[in-house]
Parts: structure tokens; sequence; C-alpha cells
């Protein structure tokens, strides 16, 4: 027979180790291109817009695109290379994020980052572990004239933003050829805390389903 002590115990060490789990991510970025399993990104026209979109894929999910540098102003131009550039007062551009407007997910993503002045990008990425945790990680890459990359997501990783910033004296003229692949749409995952929430109450009502049962009489489970 298990005491009350017991069972609250067992809930609190059930607590702890699913608040302690480590949100770790597999997260690859290589320099060149990686096309399999993505779709370029169709950009609306625009002109100093603080937000730029775009639909891609089957489904014509949209892309949103956006600054934190200068005035937070972009433009694009959806022909020739598809770039997004910096509108009025953002010359140079140096920071350029996107993600998916639904809050859905995608496992790789491929671009062009047009340098107008050498150094280093350094590309974040945050998205969903596969225990239903964020994570974030940071890549550090050369910028010198035109760089493709390609980020993908492996072991069960889903990518949910991308953020761009130039740094060691880079700056963009342009960031193009935007593609994206492996989409999913995520439903909401219980955190860590909730977890234990939920873990404390089965707890919790088994302990007075305990406590009412008449003694000596067999608890009958139906």
């Amino acid at each position: 027979m298990i005491s009350s002590r017991g069972i609250l115990a067992a809930a609190l060490i059930s607590m702890a180790a699913v608040s302690i789990s480590p949100a770790q991510a597999d997260i690859v970025v290589v320099t060149g291109v990686n096309n399999q399993g993505t779709d370029n990104v169709l950009l609306n026209t625009a002109t100093n817009l603080s937000l730029v979109t775009g639909t891609v894929g089957p489904n014509d999910l949209v892309v949103n695109f956006t600054s934190t540098s200068g005035s937070g102003l972009l433009s694009a131009n959806p022909s020739g290379q598809a770039t997004v550039s910096g509108g009025t007062e953002n010359d140079p551009l140096t920071q350029l994020s996107f993600d998916l407007a639904s809050g859905g997910t995608f496992t790789r993503s491929v671009f062009n980052i047009n340098a107008a002045t050498d150094g280093s990008v350094l590309i974040h990425v945050e998205g969903i572990n596969i225990t239903g945790g964020s994570f974030t990680d940071d890549f550090t890459v050369d910028a010198n004239g035109q760089n493709f990359f390609t980020i993908t997501s492996i072991n069960g990783q889903l990518m949910t933003d991308v953020s761009l910033t130039a740094i060691n004296g880079a700056t963009f003229e342009d960031v193009r050829q935007v593609r994206l692949g492996g989409f999913e749409t995520v439903g909401a995952v219980p955190e860590p805390s909730t977890w234990a929430m939920m873990i404390l109450g089965f707890a919790g009502v088994g302990f007075l389903a305990y406590r009412r049962r008449p003694q000596g009489q067999a608890l009958r489970l139906v």
C-alpha cells in the first residue's frame, strides 16, 4: 500500500524530472544550397514597410520579414532574384528576421546574403525541440559578397524563426532567394510546468480516492 506521503513524493520527483529536462536542438548550418524539399518564398512587392510578406509552399503559407536595424523599414522586389532590402533610413541594412505568420514551423531554410561590406553574420535560430520545449542556437559565418547558406534541423527539431545580424563590419545590400521547406503545423504542446501540474493533479485524485474508500473494502476500477 502506498501512503499519501509516498504519492506526493513520487509526484514531486516526476515534476523535478520534467522541469530539468534539457532543451537541446540539432541545427546544421552549411555554406551552399540544398534545395531539397523547399519552395521559393514568393515576395509581395513592398516599399518602405515595417512588415514585408511573401507566400511559400502549396498551401501559400505567409512568411513575415522584419528588421530591427535603422528605421526598421524594408522593401521587397519579387522579380529576378526576389530580394528583401532596407527601406528609407535603413541603409545599410544590418538585421533581418523571417518566420511563418501562422506560427507554423519548418525544417530547412535556404537564402543568399548579398553583403555590401565584408564581415560576419550571426545566424540566430529559434524553434521547438523534440520534448516540446523551445530552443535557440547561434552560428557565426563569414559574409563576403553573395553567400548562400542552408539551415537544416534534424532529429525532430522544428524551426520557427531565423534572424540574420551583420557583425564585424558587415552590412547587407539585400537578402535574396529565400526558400523554406518541411512545414508543419504545431499544436499546443504542454510546457514542463504544465506537465508537473498534471502529475500533481493525478496524484491528488488518486489520494482522495484512497482516503474515501471504506476501510477493508477493495477499490474497484471500472
